[in-house]
């Protein structure tokens, strides 16, 4: 009995010593359900990503990952609620370079400021937006597009909302082939695509999420916006290729937290997202829905946010596209 007393000391006494190790250098594990906020409604490909990584983050930690969907105004309610939340790593947010820029460019008085607001931990994803047409305007490639696009003064496209990333590639596509059309806003991917296949708009520039849509043949994809042609649509050329040199403009996305949050939760947050991140079932899975993995940095993903913030001020400014 004796022996089996200092036995079950010198055990309790390991377990208390790895726990205050554990404590001392910072190592952060979830204690309760943790939340992945999206800026945008269920469907989209920012919801599809959120829920593979949420599936892997649960496994890995042992508790629960839940997503929350907070569409509207442009991602700035999702991103005032994540900047708003207690900076201890049990709120994370999926948020997408391009938008939050866009948001941050386009509306005055936000509730919080985006520059110091949130602090990112990694990216994780990188697609391009497709742009589509219906197949009742006939049109097969970029070429026709801007012909019929010219000929067309009641032109009009389907987005996912003013100020999400589908509604600036547009803008600045539009900008930059010289021709005009009227945004129709919608409050997600699935409506915006129901639109197009409804013949209630002639064009729209999709995410991932219409992948389906796009290989089904009710609507026609004639062009990607990234410098490289899309491997889920290699026969699609992108518009730097047909006679638009330079132009990319993709979505990447990533996990950020509040700005307060310690630096030993980010760090650990990042190990372990990077963690998940390098499995290649995830990288299949995130490839099946078009999306192309990344990595970052906490400091990475902070200086191309910063990067991202000042480059887009001036280019909504420059399109005459900032609203009160």
């Amino acid at each position: 009995m004796k022996r089996f007393l200092q036995n079950l000391f010198v055990i309790v006494y390991l377990c208390l010593s790895i726990h205050q190790v554990c404590a001392d250098s910072g190592v952060f594990k979830p204690q309760r359900i943790v939340k992945i906020v999206v800026p945008f409604s269920s469907g989209g490909s920012a919801d599809v990503a959120a829920r593979l990584l949420a599936e892997k983050l649960s496994n890995l930690w042992g508790q629960s990952v839940i997503i929350d969907n907070k569409p509207g105004g442009g991602t700035s309610v999702a991103s005032a609620y994540v900047a708003q939340s207690a900076p201890d790593g049990h709120t994370l947010y999926l948020g997408y370079l391009l938008s939050y820029a866009t948001s941050a460019a386009l509306y005055r008085n936000l509730p919080y400021n985006p520059m110091t607001a949130l602090k990112g931990v990694s990216l994780i994803v990188d697609a391009p937006f497709i742009l589509s047409v219906s197949p009742h305007t006939q049109v097969n490639d970029l070429s026709e597009f801007i012909k019929f696009a010219k000929n067309n003064k009641a032109l009009s496209y389907s987005s996912t909302g003013n100020g999400a990333g589908p509604h600036l590639a547009t803008e600045v596509f539009l900008r930059r082939a010289g021709i005009k059309a009227t945004q129709i806003p919608y409050k997600g991917s699935s409506e915006a695509i129901t639109s197009l296949m409804s013949q209630l708009v002639e064009f729209s520039f999709f995410d991932a999420t219409a992948l389906g849509v796009l290989k089904s043949g009710k609507v026609t994809p004639i062009a990607v916006t990234s410098l490289k042609r899309w491997q889920q649509l290699p026969l699609v050329p992108t518009i730097a290729e047909s006679g638009y040199p330079g132009f990319n403009i993709t979505s990447s996305g990533g996990i950020l937290v509040p700005s307060k949050t310690p630096i030993e939760i980010i760090q650990n947050l990042n190990r372990d997202i990077v963690n998940v991140m390098s499995k290649n079932d995830i990288q299949q899975k995130f490839m099946e829905q078009g999306f192309v993995t990344l990595t970052s940095s906490p400091e990475e993903f902070d200086q191309t946010l910063k990067a991202q913030l000042e480059n887009f001020k001036t280019l909504i400014n420059d399109l005459g596209l900032r609203t009160d």
